[in-house]
């Protein structure tokens, strides 16, 4: 198990191996009381949210206790499937606590220090927490393509300035240097390793996470133009986001800096093989005529909640479990960016009215909302008492009635095979 935690050690570090060997043991011994704890309290509802405070208050390093639950999600076979299934929840919610501290984090950075990939990387763990992510992995594959396109600019110009090694910390002043760079990544991208839109399966919620649009070389416009900017920086060139409506795009100046002249700008679709526009043939690509805002600059915050709306609305298309997953999960990050976004906060008490969990929370959500807008009152009413109602009926919520065996070796025996079920939503 060892080879899974050395990235939490350094090389210069000197560790008591002894030492870290009882940590590691005695956190799986903690971690295995826990999941066996929730197969007993919670078998037969949904996890309530106060469910998980005892894993809050871990007294073990939390990458110990959490290679333990990897531990118990990858025994062979069908063994202890009750047990999978609580670890995989717990695994879930201490991951997505950690990725939502992280965000909140870089929120906080000031603007020139929030990386537009860390961002997309965030928003894919937060959705993706059960798969191996993580930013030094996603950098170095864009690392990878960087270095392919200064092969392709060798070629072309050996004397280029974005051949030094340092060449992101410069912008290139002169725009033919620029367009050359620009050539260079869109042969790379588009003709060598055939990057592409995904037209075919546009709703595809995979187009949105970082680590899929590298494995699987089509996204849709937002996620390729993360990844066409971010390549374009490294090596001097400064494009910015243009939050277009319909269809992201990137900008690129051709005046003098700074410029508020939206002619002084060229416009790259990233999504159409990086092909350069014109204003006007942005508007012929969605096909009406928009105002000058729409080609403004967007920070990297706005760049998130665009990705963030994206799923937002395929957590809405569906109503399967996964879909029900992802409008969580994409309702957490909103908020986690908007904390008082009112059309938000309210989706968000529906959706767990509607599965029927957490009713306190809903009750703290609507509470929330009534305070931030009193015009709600009719909705949020409505939804108390409904919510009031579901809490008392719980509470009434006897157990079955036991008709037990006469015959003495089977008293313990309630029900026969298949008598009663109960469905889980």
């Amino acid at each position: 198990r060892w080879p899974s935690l050395l990235k939490y050690y350094s090389h210069s570090d000197s560790v008591s191996w002894l030492e870290e060997y009882k940590a590691r043991h005695n956190a799986g011994l903690e971690a295995q009381r826990i999941v066996a704890s929730f197969s007993k309290r919670f078998f037969s509802e949904h996890v309530p949210c106060d469910g998980f405070s005892d894993i809050e208050t871990l007294g073990c390093p939390s990458h110990f206790f959490e290679d333990e639950l990897m531990c118990i999600l990858n025994m062979e076979g069908r063994k202890g499937l009750t047990w999978k299934y609580y670890a995989k929840k717990i695994l879930y919610f201490l991951r997505q606590q950690n990725i939502l501290k992280n965000l909140k984090e870089y929120l906080q950075r000031p603007t020139e220090r929030q990386s537009f990939l860390e961002g997309a990387v965030l928003i894919d763990q937060y959705c993706n927490p059960l798969s191996d992510i993580c930013l030094k992995s996603v950098q170095a594959q864009v690392d990878d393509i960087t270095d392919k396109v200064r092969k392709v600019l060798r070629t072309k110009n050996p004397r280029h300035p974005s051949l030094a090694s340092k060449a992101g910390e410069v912008l290139i002043p002169e725009v033919e240097l620029q367009r050359q760079v620009l050539d260079a990544m869109n042969c790379v991208l588009y003709e060598q390793l055939k990057y592409k839109g995904n037209e075919l399966d546009y709703y595809n919620s995979l187009n949105s996470y970082i680590h899929q649009v590298l494995i699987r070389r089509t996204g849709i416009p937002i996620s390729l133009s993360v990844l066409y900017l971010t390549i374009a920086r490294q090596l001097g060139v400064k494009l910015e986001p243009v939050n277009f409506p319909s269809h992201f795009l990137l900008r690129w100046c051709q005046g003098k800096e700074g410029s508020t002249d939206i002619f002084d700008y060229t416009y790259i679709d990233a999504f159409g093989k990086g092909k350069q526009l014109t204003v006007k043939e942005c508007e012929y690509l969605i096909g009406h005529h928009v105002t000058e805002e729409f080609y403004g600059v967007v920070t990297s915050k706005e760049v998130l909640q665009r990705m963030v709306g994206n799923l937002l609305n395929l957590g809405k298309r569906e109503s399967t479990d996964q879909s029900y997953q992802l409008l969580r999960d994409s309702l957490d990050l909103y908020l986690a960016m908007y904390p008082d976004n009112v059309q938000h906060l309210m989706l968000q008490a529906r959706l767990y009215f509607h599965l029927g969990i957490w009713p306190e929370k809903v009750l703290d959500i609507l509470q929330h909302i009534q305070a931030l807008d009193p015009s709600q009152h009719g909705a949020v009413g409505y939804l108390v008492q409904h919510t009031l109602e579901h809490i008392e009926r719980r509470k009434e919520e006897l157990g079955p009635e036991v008709k037990h065996r006469s015959d003495e070796k089977h008293k313990e025996v309630c029900f026969s095979i298949g008598l009663i079920m109960k469905h889980k939503r």
